[in-house]
């Protein structure tokens, strides 16, 4: 059994500055680099990432595996058209090469499911187009997805399946890149197609909201597990969508596939009711930074064992975030919240001038503001050099587990007892492996502030007094009734009419 493999991901967010080129895929912070041919098979098995499950579950197969490319960018404004197509195209020909040798039995695909150029708004449904006309029908073409993908209906039709992770955080993409390996060696074995039905969700869901440790996400995702085990339903997937790429597919879906035709729609028809039921529970209304801040305060106050961990969600990097707003840090520094740490900051010319000037040793530089100063002002000095760090370390957090990570030379700044970390390069704060290399215990630390959405649940909701989502100033909006979307055509969560639901 002959089985193709590629991976080519990114989150786009419409309403950012900048875009994603070709460079940005080569080094992302947090994930593997671009890897062509065999490389693939040496850089993503020890990863977290669902090509490494679907490797492991290939090779115990006995499959023989062709392996055409891997890359991932971090979110961002638009991909450039000019890097879909290079890398596109590379995974085309060599899909057309070895169709053409013959004996090829499937395809595997490490997909998103949130890409934009501006030539394609459905980035990977015009990949699997493309793909689909080299190998037509009934030729298996099976794909993994962020459940935060912007499911199209080219999409479902060019992929015989598509199977998203079932958490966010992510801490299943693995599981998922293997079980859809498992789905696609089947297919190959008995030559059976399952059966397919789409049902997008008729509203946007913001991105804190969409937490599955959290109701209402809570509860839908176990029912989307009870569901998955009626007679006749194979697999489903449910989508929450990217609220920040504007197209007019953004927005939740739900994806199934079965034997059972009725039975598929039984299953979407409740799952969608309780959609439905639940729209108003996803308008969740977040503080300010200052008042999360006083929140951690007072709770310390009377459980000084911590950590309380606060999200700076709108500058979340894995949301398309630049990492370098300092409206956190500014709040906290006016609060005297001294002992709190706030992970991190990406600015190399920090970073380069604290390793320049040692421990111990003083800075007048000032900190965040310099992407986006439309955010806030940055953060003067002086702050002292804490600690230094290569900032070269191995996830160890359940969603970059195995990663070999390398943001740049690293450093611990303080000022008036706050501390803040900063970086050569920007990734979101969902590891904790950044805070030991510089020599820090999360679990002991009274204020923890992340520059994450939800994905920093993963590694320390367990170990936190309590989780604090926060606005402070930044492009990851979370208010999405006041983003002007051109393209996006569904309500915002919670605005439907009074008569929409009677």
């Amino acid at each position: 059994m002959k089985i193709a493999v590629a991976g080519f991901q990114h989150e786009t967010n419409s309403f950012v500055a900048g875009h994603a080129d070709f460079d940005a895929f080569q080094a992302p912070g947090g994930w593997p680099r671009f890897s062509r041919g065999n490389a693939v098979l040496d850089t993503l098995p020890d990863s977290a990432a669902p090509m490494s499950g679907a490797l492991r579950v290939a090779r115990a197969h006995g499959c023989r595996i062709e392996p055409l490319l891997w890359c991932i960018a971090l979110p961002s404004g638009p991909v450039d058209d000019s890097a879909f197509e290079r890398i596109a195209g590379d995974i085309e020909s060599g899909f057309a090469k070895l169709v053409a040798a013959g004996a090829l039995d499937g395809l595997y695909l490490d997909l998103h499911g949130a890409m934009v150029t501006s030539r394609h708004p459905d980035a990977e449904g015009e990949l699997l187009r493309r793909l689909r006309q080299i190998a037509p029908d009934p030729f298996p073409i099976v794909c993994s997805l962020d459940p935060h993908a912007n499911v199209s209906r080219a999409m479902v039709d060019h992929a015989t399946l598509l199977d998203a992770y079932r958490t966010y955080p992510h801490v299943d993409m693995a599981e998922t890149g293997g079980r859809a390996m498992e789905q696609l060696v089947a297919m190959i074995a008995s030559g059976a197609r399952p059966q397919k039905l789409f049902r997008p969700i008729p509203f946007l869901v913001p991105l804190d909201t969409q937490c599955t440790l959290t109701d209402p996400m809570r509860s839908l995702a176990d029912l989307r597990h009870d569901l998955a085990r009626t007679e006749g339903v194979d697999s489903i997937s449910q989508c929450f969508g990217f609220p920040l790429a504007d197209i007019s597919d953004t927005g939740p879906s739900l994806i199934l596939y079965g034997e059972n035709r009725d039975g598929l729609a039984q299953a979407a028809d409740r799952l969608e009711s309780a959609w439905l039921e639940s729209e108003h529970a996803f308008g969740r209304a977040l503080p300010t930074a200052k008042d999360a801040i006083a929140d951690a305060l007072a709770r310390l106050e009377t459980d000084p064992t911590g950590p309380v961990v606060i999200a700076d969600t709108q500058d979340n990097p894995g949301g398309g975030g630049t990492g370098d707003t300092a409206g956190m840090l500014r709040a906290l520094l006016e609060a005297n919240a001294s002992g709190a740490v706030l992970v991190h900051i990406a600015q190399p010319d920090a970073a380069r001038a604290a390793h320049e000037a040692g421990t111990g040793q003083s800075l007048d530089i000032s900190l965040g503001g310099q992407l986006t100063p439309e955010y806030g002002a940055p953060v003067s000095g002086p702050f002292r050099v804490g600690a230094l760090g290569d900032g070269r370390f191995v996830g160890v957090g359940p969603m970059y587990h195995g990663n070999q990570i390398d943001l740049g030379p690293v450093a611990l700044l303080e000022k008036n007892g706050v501390l803040v970390i900063v970086a050569s390069r920007k990734m979101q704060a969902s590891e904790p492996a950044l805070l030991h290399h510089l020599g820090l215990d999360p679990a002991r630390l009274p204020i923890l502030v992340v520059k994450s959405s939800v994905h920093f649940r993963g590694a320390y909701q367990d170990m936190a007094d309590a989780v604090i989502p926060a606005l402070a100033p930044g492009p990851v909006t979370a208010r999405l009734d006041t983003l002007g979307y051109r393209h996006a055509i569904r309500r915002v969560a919670g605005a439907a009419t009074e008569n929409e639901h009677a």
